[in-house]
């Protein structure tokens, strides 16, 4: 008798806890719908992009160009930009192949197929301006500290887009007369050229709307920065054109707008 009533206890005692089990179950995660960030400040989402910098390219066979640069961007979202960009040759430089090149070169007659000094100067051409739109995606942000005590937001960015690039010529002196429908011995390459742009750069922030930016591009286009035959058949026009990479590495100062970011909840 005493088992058969401890026995009709347990049960009784149990029938609650088996009927509040569903509702155990059911029971969801007050972090189950959450955001994995909370109060993210979106420094590009919806904001306009305004870019100032300088610069130089860095691979050129015969002239440096040193590069005043100035970009537009809209942020469509926090990963996605359309930009438009511009650089200007302010200023040139020999490299040392070209001082090199001078230097093994007659003074005065051409000897066989090697031009004279003058002669060589006057048909090198040199980037003008650079003219791209660009489609940009940034994977990845975050925040960095150096020792410990300076912290700043930066993100990493890469881009790619078509290209118009306007050629001079490079002396300020005599130039021989440029490529067309009667070649020359020598010519300087002057007509625009289309051509494509990509590389990558790196936005670390002052503040929430003050950043520097650092870039690394590469300009595609053909081109003859010599002048000079280079398909052997002793004149010199645009057939002589080929794809060549033109490096630049810029530095600058860009500012977001409006100056107020997004935050999330």
């Amino acid at each position: 008798m005493i088992k058969r009533v401890a026995l009709f206890v347990a049960v009784a005692l149990g029938l609650p806890l088996i009927a509040t089990a569903p509702a155990f179950a059911q029971h969801r995660s007050p972090l189950a719908d959450a955001p994995a960030i909370r109060k993210r400040v979106e420094f590009r989402a919806s904001r306009l992009e305004i870019g100032v910098g300088a610069g130089s390219t860095v691979n050129q066979t015969f002239n440096h160009a040193v590069l005043m640069n100035v970009r537009l961007g809209f942020h469509i979202t926090d990963w996605l930009a359309i930009s438009g960009f511009g650089a200007f040759n302010v200023a040139q430089f020999k490299t040392s192949f070209n001082s090199r090149l001078q230097d093994t070169l007659p003074d005065n007659m051409a000897d066989g197929r090697a031009p004279t000094q003058s002669d060589a100067a006057a048909s090198i051409n040199k980037i003008a301006q650079v003219y791209a739109g660009q489609v940009e995606l940034t994977p990845f942000a975050g925040k960095y500290s150096l020792f410990g005590k300076l912290f700043a937001n930066y993100d990493f960015y890469g881009f790619a887009g078509p290209a118009y690039v306007t050629l001079a010529a490079a002396s300020s002196g005599r130039a021989a007369p440029g490529c067309g429908s009667s070649p020359q011995a020598s010519c300087v390459a002057k007509d625009p050229q289309i051509g494509a742009t990509f590389g990558f750069g790196i936005h670390s922030f002052f503040n929430r709307f003050v950043a520097l930016n650092a870039e690394f591009r590469d300009v595609y286009f053909k081109d003859n920065a010599a002048g000079r035959d280079v398909n052997g058949v002793k004149q010199t026009s645009n057939s002589d054109l080929t794809w060549n990479s033109n490096v630049m590495v810029l530095l600058g100062i860009t500012l977001f707008v409006p100056p107020t970011p997004d935050i999330t909840d």
